[in-house]
């Protein structure tokens, strides 16, 4: 799995209960939840089993810490929406910084050319304000 620099980002980005598995659980499995369960409840059981879907998904290891923490709970996995576009963003920025075209971009990201120019234009208005500071 690649990595995805979600907790790079700023805290008010990542929801709390995503903050709240990371820190109990680590960030790996914070995002293996958040890419497999996104808005959907997962029930953890109270005793670990090795065929369970979330110890094939997480790993051994990472599912009993998930049990010795939340036995029987179901956690409601946030989408992370915010997080997860502020991050294509950033990657869309560094697409059109790399020499692609918007057109490219969008099509690559399945947006509108407009929704790029706009992701673009924000960048280029937030220096040129800085510039005036």
């Amino acid at each position: 799995m690649p990595a995805l620099p979600l907790f790079d980002l700023p805290t008010a980005l990542i929801p709390e209960r995503l903050q709240e598995i990371a820190g109990y659980c680590g960030e790996q499995t914070a995002l293996v939840l958040l890419l497999n369960f996104p808005g959907v409840h997962v029930r953890i059981p109270k005793k670990a089993h090795p065929t369970h879907k979330l110890a094939e998904l997480l790993g051994m290891p990472a599912f009993l810490k998930m049990v010795e923490i939340f036995p029987d709970e179901v956690l409601q996995i946030p989408r992370a929406a915010k997080a997860i576009r502020a991050l294509r963003n950033q990657q869309i920025l560094r697409d059109f910084a790399a020499g692609h075209s918007q057109a490219s971009i969008a099509l690559n990201y399945g947006m509108t050319e407009r929704q790029v120019n706009t992701i673009c234009n924000t960048v280029r208005i937030d220096s040129q304000l800085d510039m005036f500071a």
